[in-house]
């Protein structure tokens, strides 16, 4: 990923704006000459030329006037798509990341992506394109004008524009890095920024919410130090080089001033060449700064493209299961702390069993090593004895579903939270919204199923929000269930209603965790796994 992949993407729409620009600026020199020679007709006094000379100008002033709301409309509209491909290809590398790679990241970070970095991107990429199309055009009109007037401006411009394109680069390495850490400072800030405001009710509760202001000015205060510092970084090149911009050109000024007096040139062209002259090295001045801003950018795709992907050449697809999974002398450490030691397990297709133990103890580590999450593990793991390694993560999840205590809910329709965006059969969607136990949430909802939820089920109790995602699995045709305390929202009832269904079901293959086992549930399951401590062996009980 770079700035030059979506400007090549887009590069119809932006060579029409770059044409468009180049356009407006020869009609500006065409003022500017037309401003000069309306001058040396005024000298002269020579009231018609001066007029007609004048009458130019006024047309090119008005084509430039209705020009800039061309550039603003038109670039605004590109810019947007380009933004929108970024995010485009954001999203793939986070959909194609796994597990593990996206959580060692925040989600505020995803967020600050998708956001503050690209309107960085938009600011010191998009827009300075456009300048630079526009300054490089200025710049050569504006020689081929002082050319025009005299040889010896060529040789000057040529002589100074040295001195105004190799300032800036002494700025570059400390401008690049500034940028960096101004993004990461954005990443941090809406981190803060969203760990805080999640932090609401607790901090109401506890009548601590002032550390919300407290906080958010904190995680400001960082961000605008990164900021300073860049624009110090920045504002000291800008003055660098303007201060030799300037200098250039009231060099050429007194070239001018010179060749008037020699009478090589008319009085009118001090005008025109203090004109062209500022058009060739604020131009100049300009491209140096806008590509020294345009290369900063790169560092920021480069950060999107360390999130890896995953691959997969050489694993095959797995076809559904025959006969069971199998955990075979299984470890698993965290940070270097043992979680599961020498672990074996075994699920027949078909059959019900419980994990019980201990909070910490692994259960749940041990759910996301069955359902792909986790894949840094010693031993094996089969399904149907092919090795999960030789599999296609992607082929096993489609078996599997995992239901945990705390289940995420979009903001969406019920509908589209239930099937997912999936064409469903809607006798498949009723006996799933019966088995979970949805009608009296559906009933209860403005528009029923198409009644839009709120950002995390915001607007739902724990146990809703389990019966909708428990609906959501049903739906989805998997028929291996991994369920983490799925039901511990509910009241007693309803959750013996929801696991007697899956039990009762015989295409199901399930394996419930839960610290409260019911004796008669325990009883209609074929097998009850006990993990005694973190890093102990299963035994069956």
């Amino acid at each position: 990923m770079n700035l030059t992949q979506y400007l090549r993407e887009f590069s119809k729409q932006n060579g029409f704006l770059s044409a468009f620009l180049i356009l407006r600026d020869f009609v500006l020199m065409l003022a500017g000459l037309a401003s000069a020679n309306a001058l040396t007709a005024l000298v002269h006094l020579r009231l018609q030329s001066f007029l007609i000379w004048m009458l130019l100008e006024i047309a090119a002033y008005t084509f430039y006037c209705f020009s800039l709301y061309i550039q603003d409309y038109y670039s605004s509209k590109i810019i947007q798509r380009m933004d929108t491909a970024i995010r485009r290809d954001i999203a793939k590398r986070i959909s194609q990341s796994n597990y593990q790679d996206y959580h060692a990241r925040n989600d505020a970070v995803y967020t600050s992506w998708m956001t503050n970095d690209i309107n960085t991107i938009n600011q010191n990429g998009f827009d300075n394109f456009y300048d630079l199309v526009d300054n490089t055009a200025n710049i050569i009109f504006g020689a081929a004008a002082l050319l025009f007037y005299h040889y010896s401006f060529i040789v000057t411009v040529a002589l100074l524009s040295v001195a105004t394109l190799l300032a800036p680069n002494v700025f570059k390495k400390r401008l690049d890095h500034a940028s960096l850490e101004m993004t990461q400072g954005s990443e941090k800030l809406t981190d803060q920024i969203t760990d805080t405001l999640e932090g609401f009710n607790p901090l109401y509760m506890m009548n601590l919410t002032g550390r919300i202001v407290a906080k958010v000015l904190t995680a400001s205060g960082h961000l605008a130090e990164k900021n300073n510092h860049y624009a110090k970084i920045y504002g000291t090149m800008s003055a660098s080089v303007n201060g030799i911009s300037v200098a250039s050109q009231l060099i050429i000024v007194i070239q001018t001033g010179i060749l008037v007096f020699l009478k090589l040139i008319p009085i009118g062209s001090i005008v025109a060449t203090e004109n062209f002259a500022g058009s060739v090295f604020s131009g100049i001045t300009g491209n140096s700064q806008t590509l020294i801003a345009m290369k900063a950018t790169r560092p920021i795709f480069d950060k999107f493209a360390q999130l890896p992907v995953q691959h997969h050449k050489s694993a095959k697809p797995a076809t559904v299961l025959q006969q069971s999974i199998q955990l075979k002398n299984v470890s698993f450490a965290y940070q270097g702390q043992p979680i599961l030691e020498q672990t074996n397990l075994v699920l027949e297709k078909g059959r019900k069993y419980a994990l019980v133990g201990a909070s910490g103890a692994g259960k749940s580590t041990l759910l996301n090593l069955l359902n792909t999450k986790l894949t840094d593990y010693q031993g094996s793991l089969l399904f149907d004895h092919n090795n999960y390694r030789d599999l296609e993560a992607a082929s096993i999840r489609e078996q599997i579903y995992y239901l945990d205590q705390d289940p995420y809910i979009f903001n969406d329709s019920l509908a589209n939270n239930i099937t997912m965006d999936q064409v469903v059969g809607d006798d498949l969607l009723k006996r799933a919204i019966e088995e979970a136990g949805l009608e009296p949430l559906i009933d209860g909802l403005p528009n029923g199923l198409d009644t839009q939820l709120s950002h995390d089920g915001a607007d739902l109790s724990g146990g809703q929000k389990q019966r909708i995602v428990l609906a959501r699995g049903r739906v989805s045709g998997r028929s291996i269930f991994l369920v983490d305390e799925g039901t511990s929202a509910l009241d007693r009832e309803s959750a013996d209603k929801i696991e007697d269904s899956l039990i009762n079901n015989p295409r199901i293959t399930l394996l419930m965790v839960t610290h409260h086992l019911r004796a008669t549930t325990a009883h209609r399951l074929d097998q009850i796994y006990t993990l005694q401590d973190h890093h102990v062996c299963l035994k069956a009980t």
